[in-house]
């Protein structure tokens, strides 16, 4: 991790929030590549806050990312988890119900998840 010392506060919806990183964190848990690290940045700029969480992916990633957050799509099609495929969808609007943006980086076998919220002056 890697989170700035002093505390960043957003006025947020800490249930729909809850609900962002618990999806977040539970996808990390059962699609990264086993032993491999997660990496979470918590970025405090003067006009926003940016949080990115970043793993390796344990299978090819052979999707759109504009596709993985429809609702329903899931990456891996030949997957057998268990899940309704709604996890990214819930969460992107979630995110962006309260004014941020939730946006998915491919590179290779890297996975990232960027939220973004501008502060409000």
């Amino acid at each position: 991790t890697d989170y700035p010392e002093e505390k960043v506060i957003l006025p947020m919806d800490s249930q729909r929030m809850f609900r962002v990183f618990e999806n977040l964190i539970i996808n990390i848990t059962k699609y990264a590549q086993e032993g491999s690290r997660v990496y979470i940045n918590v970025i405090n700029s003067t006009d926003k806050v940016e949080i990115a969480l970043r793993n390796m992916a344990a299978n090819e990633i052979n999707f759109k990312v504009d596709e993985i957050m429809e609702r329903f799509v899931r990456g891996d099609r030949a997957r057998n988890t268990e899940g309704s495929g709604l996890g990214l969808a819930i969460a992107k609007s979630f995110v962006e119900i309260q004014g941020g943006e939730l946006d998915i980086v491919v590179d290779g076998d890297l996975f990232k998840v960027i939220i973004t919220f501008c502060k409000i002056h």
